[in-house]
């Protein structure tokens, strides 16, 4: 009689895991898909970039969503935000990331030679972004600041 209750609670207790592990991987897949297919360059604040390029093959579309999910890693810093300072900190750094989203988009709209040299500028900045995530997790909160500004100040150029 014991082993058969040892045995049902154990089932139990399996189907309870393996159901909210269920739920937290399809959770988590509709957020991650949803966030794929918008232009937002932060969850919940859309860019001003053409739909298009949510799927798009092109240099632009491509640097665009690199932007994306740099700036989406900063986010997901949990060390930034607890802390007023580097909170504001990380506020300039989306304010320099959408001001270099809207140079991309201006770059897209011209051709030649100029289109060119304004992505390449592009990339240039958002390889600094890219490297900015790594660089904040474990660093004391004077080395984030530090680093959000520098950040801050390459994409501004």
């Amino acid at each position: 009689m014991i082993a058969a209750i040892v045995i049902g609670v154990t089932v139990i207790v399996a189907l309870v895991i393996l159901g909210g592990a269920a739920w937290f991987a399809f959770d988590s897949d509709k957020r991650i898909r949803k966030f794929a297919r918008s232009t937002d360059l932060i969850p919940g604040k859309p860019s001003r970039a053409p739909d298009s390029w949510a799927t798009d093959n092109s240099r632009e579309a491509l640097l665009h969503r690199r932007i994306r999910y740099a700036i989406n890693d900063v986010h997901n810093n949990p060390g930034i935000a607890h802390d007023d300072e580097l909170i504001a900190a990380r506020d300039r750094l989306d304010d320099a990331v959408f001001a270099l989203d809207d140079r991309l988009i201006a770059a897209a709209a011209s051709d030649g030679e100029e289109k060119t040299e304004a992505l390449d500028a592009a990339e240039s900045a958002i390889k600094v972004l890219e490297d900015l995530p790594a660089k904040l997790w474990e660093a004391p909160k004077e080395q984030q600041a530090q680093d959000l500004d520098r950040v801050t100040s390459a994409l501004r150029r």
